[in-house]
C-alpha cells in the first residue's frame, strides 16, 4: 500500500472500518492457538518450527491487561521471527501481506484493529495446549509427561525465588534441573533429527533461557 492510498483509507473525521493492510499487528505479536486451529497442524500449514509452546508459569505479555504475568496455563504460539521479536514469521514485510492467509489462525481473522471487542471475548478461551496435539498414550504424549514432571516451570520459579533470597542455597536443585532439561532435548534431538526450533514446540523454552526473564520478574514483584 502506497502512503496516498493509506491516507486516503485514513481521512481525518473518517470512522475506520476495514483492515488499512499496514502490517502493524503482525509486526507487534504472534498468535495465540486455539482449539479450532488444531487442523493447520494436523495438515502441516504450522509445522514444529513455526510454534512454540509457552509453559505453566512462564513470564509471558498479557495483550489485554497490557503488562507482563506468569502464565496459569499452557499456550501454543506461533513463534517471532527472531529471538528478540514476537513478530509474525509469515508476516511479508514488503507488501504487508499474510503468507497464510487462507489458512490464518483463529485469532488473526478476529482481529479488527478498529474494533476489538470479538478478539478480547475469544482471547483466553479455549486455547491450544500441547495435550490436545499429541494423541493420549502417544510416545509423545509420555515424554513430555516426563519432562513436566522433572522440569516444571513453577518449581523452577520457586527455587530461583528461594537462591534470589539465600544466594547459593537452591543453586544446586537450579543446575540439576537446567541439566535434566538439556539433556532429555539432547537425547530426543539425537533419536528424531528435530530442529532447535522444533524442540522450543515439543518442550517449551529451554529453562537456561527462561532464568532471566523469571529472576527479573520475581525480583518485580516481591521488590
Amino acid at each position: 500500500m502506497t502512503e496516498q492510498q493509506y491516507a486516503d483509507m485514513n481521512k481525518p473525521g473518517e470512522i475506520q472500518t476495514q483492515c488499512l493492510r499496514c502490517g502493524s499487528c503482525c509486526r507487534k505479536n504472534g498468535p495465540v492457538l486455539h482449539l479450532g486451529d488444531l487442523k493447520l497442524i494436523r495438515e502441516k500449514i504450522l509445522l514444529p518450527g513455526d510454534l512454540v509452546a509457552l509453559r505453566k508459569g512462564e513470564p509471558a505479555l498479557d495483550n489485554i491487561a497490557g503488562r507482563p504475568v506468569l502464565l496459569t496455563r499452557e499456550l501454543i504460539k506461533v513463534r517471532g521471527k527472531n529471538q528478540n521479536s514476537w513478530a509474525c514469521p509469515f508476516h511479508d514485510p514488503q507488501s504487508n501481506l499474510c503468507l497464510i492467509h487462507q489458512h490464518r489462525p483463529l485469532q488473526c481473522r478476529l482481529l479488527e484493529c478498529w474494533n476489538t471487542r470479538e478478539i478480547t471475548a475469544a482471547y483466553d478461551k479455549n486455547t491450544l495446549s500441547r495435550n490436545d496435539v499429541f494423541s493420549r498414550g502417544s510416545a509423545m504424549e509420555e515424554i513430555v509427561a516426563v519432562h513436566e514432571q522433572k522440569c516444571p516451570v513453577e518449581a523452577f520459579t520457586d527455587l530461583l525465588r528461594q537462591d534470589m533470597d539465600s544466594p547459593g542455597k537452591k543453586s544446586r536443585d537450579i543446575n540439576e534441573m537446567i541439566t535434566y532439561d538439556e539433556r532429555i532435548r539432547r537425547v530426543f534431538q539425537g533419536k528424531t533429527q528435530a530442529s532447535a526450533q522444533d524442540l522450543d514446540y515439543y518442550f517449551g523454552r529451554p529453562l537456561k533461557d527462561l532464568r532471566t526473564p523469571l529472576e527479573a520478574f520475581i525480583r518485580q514483584r516481591f521488590s
